[in-house]
């Protein structure tokens, strides 16, 4: 586990201005939106909520498929591989550098979202269940790109995850059933989206598919240690 947290404390490091940059917008967004006014619009606190979402889900997918090749372009994979980490570990690394980021993210949401719920008069404890399927989604989108990331560039890689996400949320438009639970992110987007404060609607997370979300996560990321355990990184990339 130390060599994953040092992997992933290494990449959250190089990656920091990125993720600066994306914590400045959070804060720009929620002041545009209202926040420090008196009263907020109902709204434009949901507006705010969605559309983050929104960004945050391909921040995450840019930032997971570009990771092995920033690796291997800079030669640090080499180096660090050299010291007797194994392959499964070094794309755990990454992965959970990847979440890291992500959580970040999140909280930052979650912190300006708690004031513009609050300054809304609206229940702050469902702001974060909807933060919940937030970061499942993050977690589902990482996973799919770092698997692609292990033989695609980056662009590829990024193409190849919206498609493979993509791809459930059109089968079940036409042929029906449970096909939007099979890599369910546009399953958690969707419930994203149809986030209401009114109560009447009957809003609430699917717990399940979240669990199902998390297990999708984790078969993923054992397939594609395999699968980069069986790819030559010493060829050199332009």
């Amino acid at each position: 586990m130390k060599p994953m947290g040092l992997i992933a404390l290494n990449f959250v490091r190089e990656q920091r201005w990125p993720l600066l940059v994306l914590l400045f917008w959070v804060l720009g967004s929620s002041v545009a939106s209202g926040l420090g006014s008196q009263r907020l619009v109902v709204d434009d606190v949901l507006f705010f909520l969605k559309t983050q979402a929104i960004y945050g889900v391909a921040f995450i997918a840019f930032l997971a498929g570009s990771a092995i090749h920033n690796e291997r372009k800079s030669r640090r994979i080499l180096a660090v591989l050299s010291k007797g980490v194994y392959r499964g570990q070094y794309i755990g690394g990454l992965l959970v550098g990847v979440l890291t980021a992500a959580t970040i993210y999140v909280l930052a949401m979650g912190a300006a979202g708690s004031l513009m719920f609050r300054a809304a008069g609206l229940p702050v404890p469902e702001l974060w269940s909807v933060l919940a399927l937030v970061m499942t989604a993050m977690i589902v989108t990482s996973t799919v790109a770092m698997f692609f990331s292990t033989f695609l560039s980056p662009l590829f890689a990024t193409a190849a995850t919206a498609f493979a996400l993509g791809t459930p949320a059109l089968a079940a438009r036409v042929v029906g059933g449970g096909w939007a639970k099979v890599l369910p992110l546009y399953f958690l987007m969707e419930s994203i989206m149809n986030f209401s404060v009114n109560t009447a609607n009957g809003w609430q997370p699917i717990w399940s598919v979240v669990l199902w979300a998390c297990l999708d996560s984790a078969l993923l990321w054992a397939f594609a240690s395999w699968l980069f355990a069986r790819r030559d990184i010493a060829v050199a990339i332009e």
